[in-house]
């Protein structure tokens, strides 16, 4: 097995020095909950009631006492229990109820039996199958207790944290200011449409795309626009990001060492080089002006590595940041449905298909430079650090749908 260059650190290194010592953004506000989708949660979130807040039905059927379910075969049927609209009485002996899903469960009543385990006629209903004692019910409190911590501060709200948030009845929630992100394009190059193309020009996508992810992410997103390979616009631009409020700063392009790279020849700048492919590294720096301070981060030029290098760097980087708790990206394994080969001791994030065995094939163009590929991936798949792997070798898979 090939080991990377000793001076190349993995991603979990990477982060761990980006992030030492790196203070997350303070000040918190409460917000409707239907605005506070991709906030993060500022403190934990305690539930002031009992879910369910009542004994209820788990099924359609019939609420009955278990013990009449041993004497007596046929109950009368006295009433009907619907979600909302529960049934005042008693479930006497020799009694049912009809119970709706989600209805509450009546007095007297201790099971409910599943409609399709019942016979009908004129009010009296004969129990087929006997339930256990019990069955069908779902309990007061068996779901979320009162007091129980249901979300957990650092979390950052999608649908599905807001809908708990509802569920236990809260309108408005304490979350952290969100993150406030600019982004930027370097390059004399680079032109956005619908200016002509000069010719040796071309359009920036680096920056469209990464304006999309941040604001998927929940950030507060700044579109700073391009700046050409001049080191005083490089500085101007700094100060239009401070001058917004950006507390940091995501760059394509220009953290290379050539002759035109603005961002690496910037004054505390510094390369952090990762063993990842493609991209071999990002520009980093905690830059200060007065009371403010901004993180920097500067990404690959190339449009695919400036993809990779995000999600597995940036993105988590940023969201530490922004007071989230850190989560790996999930991964599923899939094999190879063909032989594939790398150069060792890096790992190489490959753009591929899962076909309709659960394989993952391979597309054929990985170049750094075309965006095409992404499009018509649904997955990236990491290969590394050995160099050889045979059909059917398991591999680490990230769903495209996951990043965006």
């Amino acid at each position: 097995m090939t080991t990377p260059p000793a001076h190349e650190l993995d991603v979990d290194a990477a982060l761990a020095q980006l992030c030492d010592g790196l203070t997350q953004i303070t000040g918190t506000l409460d917000l409707p909950l239907a605005q506070a989708a991709g906030a993060v949660l500022a403190q934990d979130l305690r539930s002031p009631l009992d879910l369910p807040a009542f004994d209820n039905a788990a099924m359609d059927g019939y609420a009955v006492r278990h013990a009449d379910l041993a004497a007596c075969a046929t109950l009368r049927e006295v009433g009907r229990s619907y979600a909302g609209h529960g049934h005042t009485g008693t479930v006497e002996p020799g009694t049912c109820v009809r119970i709706m899903t989600g209805a509450p469960l009546p007095a007297g009543a201790d099971t409910v039996v599943m409609l399709e385990n019942v016979e009908t006629s004129d009010g009296q209903v004969r129990v087929r199958t006997t339930p256990p004692s019990g069955a069908n019910i779902r309990r007061r409190g068996e779901h979320i207790a009162r007091g129980d911590v249901v979300l957990t501060a650092g979390t950052q709200l999608s649908g599905v944290e807001i809908a708990l948030a509802a569920s236990v009845g809260c309108a408005q929630i304490a979350v952290r200011r969100r993150l406030r992100v600019g982004v930027l394009s370097t390059g004399d190059e680079l032109a956005d449409p619908p200016q002509p193309l000069g010719a040796a020009a071309s359009y920036d996508a680096n920056r469209p795309l990464l304006l999309a992810a941040c604001t998927r992410l929940g950030f507060d997103v700044v579109d700073l626009g391009i700046c050409g390979d001049c080191g005083s616009d490089f500085s101007a631009t700094l100060d239009r990001a401070f001058d917004a409020g950006c507390d940091a700063l995501v760059i394509s392009g220009g953290a290379a060492k050539g002759d035109a790279d603005i961002v690496r020849q910037a004054g505390g700048v510094a390369f952090v080089p990762l063993n990842l492919r493609p991209g071999r590294g990002l520009a980093h720096a905690r830059l200060r002006r007065d009371a403010q301070s901004m993180l920097l981060l500067g990404l690959p030029g190339n449009v695919v590595a400036a993809y990779v290098m995000f999600h597995r760097v940036a993105r988590p980087a940023l969201l530490h940041l922004a007071g989230a708790l850190a989560r790996p990206l999930p991964r599923l394994r899939a094999p190879l449905s063909a032989p594939a080969s790398v150069r060792g001791g890096q790992i190489h994030y490959r753009r591929a298909r899962l076909d309709g065995q659960g394989r993952v094939e391979l597309l054929r163009d990985q170049s750094s430079a075309m965006l095409l590929g992404l499009t018509e991936a649904d997955c990236l798949i990491e290969l590394g650090p050995a160099t050889q792997y045979d059909a059917g070798a398991l591999v680490n898979v990230i769903p495209l749908g996951l990043l965006g």
